[in-house]
């Protein structure tokens, strides 16, 4: 008996002690911050569809791999690796015009391509309309994604740390532990305002604006504020 009471008052007393420090922490705030990071542009994006249409299935499939042809041909003309070459499975397809009760036959296949150098864009491009490909679309992006997603990453928890103290000082209370923290994926995109080099030849083109790539990360952390 005097044993069973003994353990009882240990239990009691070991709980007491385990709540009295969560009873200090229970104080919760969420805060939501952004980080943001510039990366500079440094390749370009380029996709495109070599689709063909004919009302021969066998005709369509053989002139799709002929433009298939011209077109690794060409992009190999400018120096493009096979590790930046990427592309979908080649499918073909049957339409009818209910209208006139025609039946065609539609291949698709998109095509998509990083081109490092800059200077090659615009003979490419001439290249492509050239050679019947009249459907392409192209973008900045840069190869340093995963750089500018850590440091995005960073810059979010310093700027959440910093509005939490803010609110800790105003409040007098102390940031306790971290609770929960949760992110979006980060958001991509070029930056819309251009800075002209001033040491740029009067006759260079846009190209020739350095561009930028925004690269933004959202973190909600939970923090303990304690009194």
């Amino acid at each position: 008996m005097k044993k069973s009471i003994i353990f009882s008052t240990f239990l009691v007393l070991l709980l007491t002690l385990n709540i009295y420090p969560q009873q200090k922490d229970r104080i919760k705030f969420t805060v939501s911050a952004t980080g943001k990071v510039n990366v500079l542009a440094d390749i370009i994006n380029i996709s495109m569809n070599i689709g063909v249409e004919n009302t021969d299935p066998q005709i369509a499939f053989d002139q799709h791999k002929a433009r298939e042809q011209k077109i690794i041909k060409l992009i190999k003309k400018y120096g493009i690796l096979d590790e930046n070459i990427s592309y979908s499975l080649f499918n073909i397809s049957k339409y009818k015009d209910y209208r006139d009760k025609t039946v065609t036959f539609k291949t698709n296949q998109t095509l998509h391509f990083i081109l490092k150098d800059f200077d090659k864009y615009i003979p490419l491009q001439i290249d492509l309309l050239k050679n019947g490909f009249y459907e392409f679309n192209s973008n900045f992006s840069t190869s340093k994604r995963k750089e500018g997603h850590e440091k995005s990453v960073k810059n979010a928890l310093k700027n959440a740390r910093k509005e939490a103290e803010l609110y800790a000082s105003n409040l007098n209370l102390k940031i306790g532990k971290i609770v929960s923290i949760s992110s979006n994926n980060p958001v991509i995109y070029p930056r819309g305002d251009l800075m002209l080099k001033s040491s740029m030849a009067p006759e260079a083109g846009l190209i020739n604006i350095s561009q930028y790539i925004t690269i933004t990360t959202n973190v909600n952390v939970v923090y303990s504020f304690i009194e």
